[in-house]
């Protein structure tokens, strides 16, 4: 197989829709963004994450774009394919002159076989981009879609946070923001080749894609290898498609981080006709099984959600996986800084947030090769979303094209129909949903053999629904759940009193540094933060309303009892404020083993500037929050519960398959006054309660962990007491032990 990129500069016309006098003109990059590119020309400010600039885009929202490029016509004339990653959103493709074909989804790729349209010489590639806005001011929108948090988005497959969100700013982008290239394909390729390897019979599913018949004389060879793990198995084809059989003796199995390695068997799939090689694909896979258990609560019986691999249960610690960019040609730059912070943080899990993209390959191989389980939802975000015969076919095709281009990847342990639209709309029964309980059902049973599938996050079953009041449900029922809630004091009632196994989004605010804030908050505006126009639209509100940001002082406030007036101030509170609640949430799940199995908190990263959950800012610095969950969600930790019975319970939260055994220390903090020490034994992949000190709620102090495990040192540290805490006295304890 031959490719030809067709990546660079293009050019690029546009116009408002039915206004002709409007014509600009444009040098674009491919991959990339209509709205960048008119930056970069003077259009639109340079910086259009600076102030309010963003606001500036909207005015080209009603404007449809030609991108243009010319090519040289390949050698080749047969079985030729343009490939479009990814189109934003809705066009229609002409090469030289000729329409060639259409799409209507920003969210996966589009090819067409382009042979009959090919000239010698040199070929002209347009590419018509439709205005997606007048497309959605043309739909009828039945009442219950008004519901939806962007109605706009409801009948377009564009990424849902394209038209604002309360973390992203609204940017209605367009453009071609993944690569494009020509492909000279072989004359016999694998259209499907998916590779389920289990433990004792694994299975080899392909289907061909030829241009005849009779595939007598075609064989197919594996050759995979994981360090000394060698599978070479060769076979006649039968017919156009079909499964071989094959195991795998000794297998290096995978597993998520801190659980064991995670072993990847590469290689290649290859096709001989008539003893000759004539195509190969290279294949990469894992072995290992994927097992939910998930059940709802039944009379005594509190239910369950966990994920089992390869037999052994996992507590899930990670993060939320959001947007790397609002403008998301820029993605694939951002990658490697943010993928190092997964892995650095201790993550063994991210959720792909349904707000989204879907990520490319390079994000799912890091994944793979890391043990960092990923949580894929679909691209559908609390919205009331049609159920025309048209939009099904979308989602349809969406769906089983994810499918397919993803399920090789070990990596993925379940796919999710949809972010929180059982829980957002109680007007209507989740279980009505004819998307996520029949559509994607079905695409998931058609096209995967290897994955659970969870109609929504979180999930409301036709049980649940039934069983009693849907106010009732959050906080009580639901077994897997998103606490935000009040938002209030990070130990309420309303966080302590979950009844949830696994948590699959909390979050709490923290301010980003006083540097940062500088690099997208105007001079003038940089302080004070009330009633501050900037600091509302970076809060993300492009509605004027300040509510995120008085939430970010009111926290501040329930902590310590007062809001600093001074800006460095000001942002260390909140910063000591977010970190704490992060750490309470990550270790509140961990002691609470084994009824408790998971928490994907909310967010690891920013993608545009903000005042946010995220625990590193858009610019890659890091807030107090990220050293305190590196060290919250290590495999091993020692971490205090809850005071209760006149006693602070110590667990060992031992997150591995090897039982450890060592010693703790506890002082008092800036005194260093010993009140505790003890050996321990921490059992093998479960919490273990190794001491009980007796404390009041009246000793309003901070102490110390220290330990050793195995030769290995650790710390950790715990604020007794109530609100507030004395800010100087808890700046003093950072600086001294390094928190």
């Amino acid at each position: 197989m031959k490719t030809i990129s067709l990546n660079g500069i293009w050019n690029v016309r546009g116009r408002k829709e039915g206004y002709p006098d409007t014509e600009i003109r444009l040098s674009a990059e491919v991959p990339g963004c209509v709205q960048l590119d008119l930056s970069r020309e003077g259009y639109l400010p340079a910086d259009l994450y600076m102030g309010e600039n963003i606001r500036e885009a909207e005015k080209f929202e009603g404007h449809e774009w030609w991108y243009e490029t010319s090519f040289e016509c390949p050698r080749v004339k047969n079985n030729v394919y343009l490939v479009f990653e990814g189109v934003d959103c809705l066009a229609d493709y002409y090469l030289n002159g000729e329409w060639i074909g259409e799409s209507e989804n920003a969210l996966i790729h589009h090819e067409f076989r382009v042979d009959g349209c090919l000239q010698d010489g040199e070929n002209t590639l347009t590419v018509h981009i439709r205005s997606a806005m007048n497309y959605a001011r043309e739909q009828d929108y039945p009442i219950r879609s008004l519901l939806s948090i962007n109605p706009d988005g409801s009948y377009l497959r564009k990424p849902p946070h394209s038209f604002g969100w309360d973390i992203m700013p609204r940017a209605v982008t367009a453009g071609l923001w993944r690569g494009v290239r020509l492909e000279v394909r072989d004359e016999i390729y694998f259209s499907q080749a998916y590779a389920v390897a289990k433990v004792g019979e694994s299975r080899f599913f392909y289907t061909l894609e030829c241009e005849y018949e009779n595939v007598s004389d075609v064989e197919i060879e594996l050759d995979f290898s994981s360090g000394e793990s060698v599978l070479k198995k060769r076979f006649p084809a039968f017919k156009r498609g079909g499964v071989c059989t094959f195991s795998i003796e000794n297998p290096k199995l995978w597993y998520p981080y801190g659980y064991g390695e995670a072993n990847i068997y590469d290689g290649e799939a290859r096709i001989y006709k008539g003893g000759e090689l004539v195509h190969v694909r290279p294949v990469s896979f894992g072995v290992r099984e994927v097992v939910l258990d998930r059940r709802d609560p039944d009379g005594a019986d509190n239910g369950q959600f966990r994920f089992l691999i390869n037999g052994v249960e996992i507590m899930c610690r990670g993060s939320n996986w959001v947007p790397l960019d609002a403008f998301h040609c820029r993605d694939a730059s951002r990658y490697e800084r943010a993928l190092a912070l997964v892995k650095d943080i201790g993550c063994n899990i991210l959720r792909c947030w349904g707000g989204n993209v879907y990520e490319d390959h390079y994000f799912f191989d890091f994944c793979d090769r890391n043990g960092i389980m990923v949580w894929q939802d679909f691209s559908m975000a609390c919205g009331q979303y049609p159920e025309t015969e048209e939009f099904i076919e979308n989602i349809r095709a969406e769906v089983t094209s994810v499918i397919r281009k993803l399920r090789q990847h070990p990596s993925i342990v379940l796919w999710a129909g949809d972010n929180e639209v059982d829980a957002c709309f109680p007007e209507y029964n989740p279980n009505d949903n004819y998307l996520t309980r029949h559509v994607i059902l079905a695409c998931v049973r058609d096209n995967d053999l290897d994955r659970p599938y969870l109609p929504s996050s979180p999930y409301i079953s036709e049980r649940m629904y039934r069983g009693g009041e849907r106010s009732q449900i959050h906080g009580s029922r639901l077994v897997e759940d998103h606490l935000w809630g009040p938002r209030d004091y990070f130990k309420s009632d309303f966080y302590k009193g979950n009844r949830a196994h696994f948590v699959s989004e909390t979050g709490y605010h923290g301010c980003p540094s006083l540097e940062s804030i500088k690099k997208f908050i105007t001079p003038p505006r940089v302080w004070p933060y009330k009633d501050n126009p900037e600091w509302i639209l970076h809060s993300t509100d492009q509605r004027g309303n300040n509510s995120r940001v008085m939430l970010m002082e009111k926290q501040v406030r329930q902590l310590f009892g007062l809001v600093p007036t001074e800006p460095e101030d000001y942002i260390l509170a909140s910063q000591i404020s977010q970190a704490e609640a992060k750490k309470y949430f990550i270790e509140r799940m961990r002691v609470g083993r084994p009824d408790k199995t998971g928490i994907i908190w909310w967010n690891l990263l920013d993608g545009w500037p903000q005042m946010s959950d995220a625990v590193v800012d858009y610019y890659f610095e890091k807030k107090l929050a990220y050293s305190y969950i590196k060290r919250s969600q290590a495999p091993f930790v020692i971490a205090a519960d809850e005071l209760t019975n006149w006693h602070l319970p110590i667990f060992a939260c031992n997150d591995t398959l090897k039982e450890k055994k060592g010693h703790l220390k506890v002082k008092v903090a800036l005194t260093d006054e010993v009140i505790y020490e003890c050996g321990f034994t921490a059992k093998a992949n479960t919490s273990t309660l190794i001491a009980r000190l007796p404390i009041m709620y009246s000793d309003e102090r901070i102490l110390i962990l220290e330990w050793t495990a195995d030769g290995e040192d650790g710390f950790n540290h715990y604020v007794l007491g109530n609100p507030p805490l004395l800010f100087d006295y808890y700046r003093s304890v950072m600086e001294r032990y390094g928190l």
